[in-house]
């Protein structure tokens, strides 16, 4: 299916397939315009928080007067090399105000508008629409045994493989993730843990007993296996999703975006305090610096605050004891990390996660992608990755997150099909 719009016999402008998840990646066509004629495509769409997203590049039509965007590299635009995707990933916000990432908090498609323009007229125009869920994946409010979670279930009656999403340190309920997993045919459960209704408000002395709750009720669902589950989490979720597999047998295979393998304090006000609790106990963790030494850290925004984790690591507190043990994982570990990650140094900690599997003869597979010119962000692929910084929710300072639009864009994509391929291997065919 593609859209057009536009007499037959003059410009044409498509988008296969015109109605797409937004993993998938869409060929964009001209025809109908002036042999080896500059034309411009451009490209524009809306967040959730209503701001206008533009894209631009400009082509030499072929001697039929064709351009095929998956072919060719612009002569001009906000993306410079051959890319199919390139009009898709180098939005930009048109707004003057400080930038922030495009927001996406809901499941709604997303329309998006190409258009194609001669000499700076208009000539062809198409609208694209985006999918965050699957039309067939059915979402289910969770809010049993003291969980708060969505449940998003792929069609047919299963039995699927069974996956848990966990979310960084923004907190909340990171739904997009699930319904993307879910509309590859996993039931992915979306499972909040702090600053979420009656959850608590902070990242701090969270019991990993309530994540086992939820792998008991996942895999007690109908239609779900109750052999195999997988955990995806981000950041202090990819923390947490290490925690978790070297915690409970249950889990057989680990997905770690931007992961720490070091267990780090807990997000709050007051004295510092453990993330997690297990038994009752809170887990020791690794110091981090003064209030003295963070209040020069916070001096000027953006703030990276990869060189204060990296201080933190030269502390000799930070030993055995803080250090997940890993290789008591019942499955395999897939990591993924941007080496500009300027949030934390997600690459030197993916690297010693696999040092010490290496060291304790790891029985399962294991692997890290590591990604030159990636950032810390790193998530669903083919939204933009222009804005390469963003306030925090909890303190609203604005922090760096690294990297570059087109390397981190490109991190994004070739992730995915690895976490999608690694999943089936070890959970299944989804």
């Amino acid at each position: 299916m593609s859209a057009t719009d536009g007499a037959a016999a003059g410009p044409s402008i498509t988008g296969v397939p015109a109605t797409a998840l937004i993993d998938e990646r869409v060929e964009i066509g001209l025809t109908g315009v002036r042999p080896h004629g500059a034309v411009t495509i451009r490209a524009q769409m809306r967040d959730d928080d209503n701001r206008s997203w533009r894209s631009h590049a400009t082509f030499r039509a072929d001697a039929q007067g064709g351009v095929a965007v998956a072919a060719q590299a612009p002569l001009a635009g906000t993306y410079t090399d051959v890319d199919a995707m390139g009009l898709f990933w180098s939005m930009g916000p048109e707004t003057t105000a400080e930038a922030a990432p495009f927001a996406k908090s809901g499941l709604a498609p997303t329309l998006m508008t190409i258009t194609a323009e001669v000499d700076g007229q208009p000539c062809a125009m198409a609208t694209l629409e985006r999918l965050f869920v699957a039309p067939n994946v059915r979402a289910e409010q969770v809010r049993a045994q003291g969980l708060a979670g969505t449940l998003f279930r792929p069609p047919g009656r299963g039995p699927h493989p069974g996956v848990i999403v966990l979310s960084g340190s923004g907190g909340g309920l990171p739904q997009g993730l699930a319904a993307l997993l879910a509309s590859h045919g996993y039931a992915a459960l979306a499972l909040a843990y702090f600053s979420y209704e009656h959850l608590p408000a902070e990242l701090v002395t969270i019991p990993l007993e309530y994540f086992e709750t939820g792998m008991r009720w996942l895999q007690a669902q109908q239609g779900v296996r109750d052999d195999r589950l997988g955990v995806v989490g981000t950041s202090r979720g990819g923390e947490l999703a290490l925690l978790l597999g070297a915690t409970f047998p249950r889990v057989t295979a680990v997905v770690g975006y931007v992961p720490s393998g070091i267990v780090w304090g807990g997000i709050a006000e007051g004295e510092e305090r453990s993330a997690w609790t297990y038994r009752g106990r809170p887990l020791p963790f690794a110091p981090g610096l003064s209030p003295a030494e963070m209040e020069e850290v916070y001096r000027h925004e953006p703030i990276p605050l990869t060189p204060t984790f990296l201080a933190c690591l030269r502390n000799p507190a930070v030993g055995e004891a803080v250090t997940i043990p890993v290789e008591r994982t019942r499955g395999a570990i897939l990591l993924i990390s941007g080496q500009d990650d300027q949030m934390w140094p997600s690459t030197l900690f993916s690297e010693m996660v696999i040092a010490r599997l290496r060291r304790q003869a790891f029985a399962h597979p294991y692997r890290h992608l590591s990604y030159t010119g990636a950032g810390h962000d790193i998530a669903r692929p083919y939204l933009p990755t222009t804005v390469r910084q963003a306030r925090h929710p909890f303190d609203e300072r604005l922090f760096a997150y690294g990297g570059n639009a087109q390397d981190h864009a490109a991190a994004q994509a070739a992730s995915w099909l690895q976490v999608l391929s690694f999943l089936g291997e070890q959970l299944g065919p989804a």
